[in-house]
Order: structure tokens, then sequence, then C-alpha cells
């Protein structure tokens, strides 16, 4: 029987070496890895991973790694565009952030990748993201990170 560590090892190859739009596609690829595995199990894999579903330049979705984990080539067929984003509001240490239907979970995998010490974490809805600020931090840094992802904010 194979092991989730191995299971998670295939798994990110799969996708540093594919582009998949769907998680059938994944959960076909792990299948043929060897790897009996259930859609419950693969949508929690693919959390434990960080993976995020990004808006590719052919107009479809795809799933990605981290993006200091993904291999250039994957990174390059991503064009550059404003995730759906709508508008940003505060509330105390709050940033609500609200997207078209669909961008939620896309910006806000972007926005964890920054890494940023200020911000203790993002949970995304289908349209609506909530950045949990650490007490104290400036909207700034809201602000800042979103022109760090996405093209032309604020302009």
């Amino acid at each position: 029987m194979a092991t989730k560590k191995s299971r998670l090892e295939v798994l990110r190859s799969l996708l540093q070496e594919h582009t998949f739009e769907s998680q059938e596609g994944i959960l076909r690829a792990l299948i043929d890895s060897g790897f009996s595995v259930a859609q419950p199990t693969l949508s929690r894999d693919l959390r434990a991973l960080k993976v995020s579903k990004v808006f590719t330049e052919s107009g479809t979705y795809a799933y990605v790694l981290p993006q200091a984990k993904v291999e250039h080539e994957v990174r390059r067929h991503v064009v550059p565009h404003t995730y759906g984003f709508q508008s940003v509001e505060f509330s105390g240490n709050l940033a609500i952030i609200k997207t078209a239907s669909g961008y939620a979970s896309s910006l806000s995998g972007e926005l964890d990748n920054l890494n940023s010490r200020e911000v203790l974490g993002t949970v995304a809805g289908d349209d609506t993201i909530i950045v949990v600020l650490r007490e104290g931090t400036s909207r700034s840094v809201v602000t800042n990170m979103l022109k760090a992802v996405i093209p032309h904010y604020g302009e």
C-alpha cells in the first residue's frame, strides 16, 4: 500500500509536468500512476499542497502548485489578469475582498504566496476573501499585496 507521502510526491510531480483542468483528470493520472484514491482524499491532498485553480490563456482553469514550487513552463501559461477583483473593504483587522464568481480561491492563493508576516491568514469562498491582519497592521499592507498580484491595481 502506497503511503500518503509518496502519493503527495507523485501528485506534486504530476502537477509540475502536466496541466489539469479538473480534479477528475488529476484523479485519473494518480490512478494511472498506481494509486487507488477517492475524490475526497484528492481534495485533501490538493489542500495540503496548497494547490490553486488559476485562469489560463486558453480561457480555462488549471490546477497549479504555489508559485515557489511551480516550474517556469507551467507558470508561463497563466495570463496576468485581475483575478476577477471587484472591491476591498475593511472592518477592524479584517479586509473583505470581493471578486467575480469563482475567482476568490485563485486570488487568495496568490495573496498567500506572498507570505506576508502581517497577514495571519485568508479564507476564500466563491466570490469573497477574508484577510485577517495582525492587530495594529496598516490597511496599506493589503493594498500593497493587491498591487503585487493584480496588474494596474490602484492606478
